[in-house]
């Protein structure tokens, strides 16, 4: 379980409450500090509050952005706005007409280890299909 939080205040008492640690000193307690807007120095206030994770909005997921939480040690996650917002935002794209697995490939060329999304079928659908297509892949290179 992760606990996520727009309130960084909010993850550094759940730290302070949970601080416990395993046996390779990584944090138990999930956290993830999600931002809408990342400032330049997201990464250093998502280490502010000592949060394992940071959470980006699907649209502000850079390569450069994700390489740098993931230089730092934090895992990744891609969050997509509530579905009325995401049809709003799809109106803003000429190749992209709804949530799909367009949009999820893009954002996952980012580097992203997670995303939430509100059309899992559609990312079920996507990672089973770069699956296959890797599989068939290494089969036939053997």
């Amino acid at each position: 379980v992760t606990f996520s939080s727009f309130n960084h205040t909010r993850i550094d008492k759940v730290r302070k409450m949970r601080p416990q640690v395993d046996g390779d000193g990584k944090h138990v307690y999930k956290t993830g500090a999600l931002f809408t807007e990342p400032p330049e120095d997201f990464v250093e206030k998502a280490k502010e509050v000592d949060a394992t994770e940071v959470h980006l909005r699907y649209d502000t997921c850079t390569k450069d952005r994700v390489d740098a939480i993931h230089d730092a040690g934090m895992d990744s996650m891609a969050w997509c706005r509530g579905p009325t917002t995401m049809r709003k935002d799809m109106e803003n794209f000429d190749d992209v007409k709804e949530e799909d697995e367009h949009v999820y490939a893009l954002v996952l060329q980012s580097g992203v280890k997670a995303m939430c999304v509100n059309r899992p079928d559609k990312l079920a659908s996507l990672v089973e299909a770069v699956t296959d297509d890797d599989t068939a892949e290494t089969e036939s290179k053997r």
